[in-house]
């Protein structure tokens, strides 16, 4: 049994080396402003406005593509969602802003990672352990500056 899903191989991780060092990603322009587009690999994950996450490919594509879609839902806002974190059972999920309807549920022991330090802050009594910075697995780009030419419009 895997008990941290982030390290579940052992020694060094290897990446997608293609989509490192001089990979320009796609960008999209949101309501949020502008927002860097993963390639299509179970293996480089959008973490945010400005990052790629990249999953260690020593996991089954299948492993990696869970990994990724659980990844984007906790980094990419979506107009319409909001992410909805119980301090008290150590869960979230993602719930429609109008209706209130839960879209998308987090693993509990993604979740309990994911959201360590706020859920820690709102309940100390969790204790969670949280995660180190991801170091090399996490690239951020500047959008301001080398990519703002290459934005496209987002698709509806």
């Amino acid at each position: 049994m895997l008990l941290n899903p982030f390290l579940p191989c052992e020694g060094p991780p290897t990446f997608q080396e293609e989509y490192r060092g001089s990979y320009v990603p796609r960008v999209i322009k949101t309501g949020f402003g502008l927002q860097v587009v993963a390639p299509y690999t179970p293996y480089v994950a959008v973490a945010g406005k400005d990052k790629l996450y990249f999953i260690n490919t020593r996991l089954d594509t299948e492993t990696a593509k869970h990994m990724k879609e659980k990844i984007e839902k906790a980094s990419v806002p979506k107009e319409d969602e909001y992410i909805a974190i119980d301090e008290i059972s150590a869960t979230a999920e993602v719930k429609n802003v109008v209706t209130g309807e839960t879209t998308f549920v987090f693993d509990p022991s993604f979740a309990r990672i994911a959201f360590a330090r706020g859920m820690n802050r709102h309940n100390p009594e969790l204790k969670l352990p949280e995660p180190e910075p991801a170091g090399d697995w996490l690239v951020t780009y500047d959008l301001d500056n080398s990519l703002l030419g290459n934005a496209t419009e987002e698709g509806g």
